[in-house]
């Protein structure tokens, strides 16, 4: 009989150990794992839009190039250093850690990504179980794209059509030159939104994004770069087209 309770009692206490480490953990084991997975994907496609930060992405950069993010998903997320918090309506920095400050202070992470993460699911209202469920999550704050085109050449996204037509200036520095101003370039192109309203506008390399019914545009990139002894003419020229979904 005593060896019966002896065998009862380190069931017990099996037991009570798989419990808590199932509910440690989420209750499936994985919530570490799409967590990572979440982070591993946010900065994939942050890179593959051209953001390639040296040490790791802040609330900025994220909001920058997933633009269904808000100022609300990261409150009391995690950095290296600090966190964030939303004070009178905006987005602030919070030192946690004194010594030493680096200017990675403000990254976010491991432990940000998943109180992220953690905000993203009860606003969306979508319980993460699996990598699909962080996928569908993802599909709501990455709406937007980054499309390509040369002159003459009609790009499709969102419901949005963009045709380059000419470059109108390209006053900028040549790569092998000092110069005391930056200069800029200006494309003259044509949008159709959403199939009904055609128009040209004139778009700047880095300036201010054009809004139509259905989508942003904003020019975000231009191949090649200039040089002091070579002269571009428009054929030469792949303009790219940063668009994000406004329906």
């Amino acid at each position: 009989m005593k060896i019966f309770y002896i065998i009862l009692g380190v069931l017990l206490v099996l037991l009570g150990g798989l419990w808590a480490i199932g509910n440690f953990s989420g209750g499936d084991g994985n919530t570490d794992k799409q967590v990572e997975y979440f982070g591993e994907q946010l900065t994939t496609l942050g890179v593959a839009d051209g953001f390639i930060p040296i040490e790791g992405f802040d609330a900025g950069l994220l909001m920058g190039d997933f633009p269904g993010l808000t100022k609300n998903d990261f409150i009391n997320v995690e950095t290296l250093e600090g966190h964030y918090e939303l004070q009178s309506g905006e987005l602030v920095f919070v030192r946690d850690q004194a010594e030493p400050i680096s200017s990675a202070e403000r990254t976010v992470s491991t432990e940000g990504y998943g109180i992220l993460l953690e905000n993203l699911s009860s606003r969306f209202e979508i319980e993460v179980k699996s990598n699909g469920d962080v996928d569908e999550i993802i599909s709501k704050i990455n709406i937007s794209q980054t499309v390509s085109a040369k002159i003459g050449e009609e790009v499709s996204v969102y419901d949005a059509k963009i045709t380059p037509i000419e470059i109108v200036e390209d006053s900028r520095c040549p790569i092998d030159a000092e110069c005391i101003q930056a200069g800029k370039l200006v494309v003259r192109a044509r949008v159709e939104s959403n199939g009904e309203t055609s128009a040209e506008y004139l778009l700047e390399l880095y300036a201010a994004s054009l809004k139509t019914e259905v989508a942003e545009i904003s020019l975000v990139r231009a191949e090649p770069n200039p040089e002091s002894e070579k002269e571009l003419g428009d054929a030469d020229y792949e303009l790219y087209f940063r668009v994000v979904d406004r329906r």
